[in-house]
């Protein structure tokens, strides 16, 4: 724990001489002066020939107007980039039409028991259907004319009859 005297110092032990900072300024100009060689140097050596800086203004306006002028052709135009925008629009309307036909649907193409699943799954009632039906349709002799089996009854019975639509309340 040395830092404990440092408030009591009287010195901090660094010392300069007598006037330095007075003297300072001086010294370091008068030692810049001698070591600064430029001064003794007259000539640059570079030479510029008689009448230059009066002539280069036409020497460059004369080069200027004897270059020809090139023609530039442009990498992407507008009449190309619609050219080429037309032919892939029309590929992409060909993969459409004649590789992405659907099947038309038909009502012969569906199955019996894609309809009967349809009917059971949206829970239409009895009623329902029957508005879809005609007067005619349900007074029709092809109800009464219909033979049923017993088998095919018995069958019907237990595959679709629920014992609480058999019992009378």
């Amino acid at each position: 724990m040395k830092n404990k005297n440092l408030h009591n110092m009287k010195s901090s032990g660094f010392k300069t001489p007598d006037n330095y900072f007075e003297s300072f300024d001086d010294k370091l100009l008068a030692k810049l002066k001698a070591q600064n060689k430029l001064d003794d140097i007259k000539t640059t050596g570079f030479k510029v020939p008689n009448d230059y800086f009066e002539t280069i203004d036409d020497a460059i306006l004369s080069t200027v107007q004897n270059q020809k002028d090139t023609k530039v052709v442009s990498l992407f135009s507008w009449r190309k980039m619609a050219y080429a925008s037309a032919v892939a629009a029309s590929i992409i309307l060909m993969f459409n039409l004649f590789f992405n036909t659907p099947e038309k649907l038909t009502f012969d193409s569906l199955e019996i028991a894609s309809i009967e699943n349809y009917l059971a799954e949206e829970g239409f009632t009895t009623y329902e259907l029957a508005t879809l039906l005609t007067d005619e349709e349900l007074n029709s002799e092809a109800f009464t004319n219909t033979q049923i089996t017993e088998d095919s009854l018995e069958d019907y019975l237990l595959n679709n009859a629920n014992i609480e639509d058999l019992l009378i309340d």
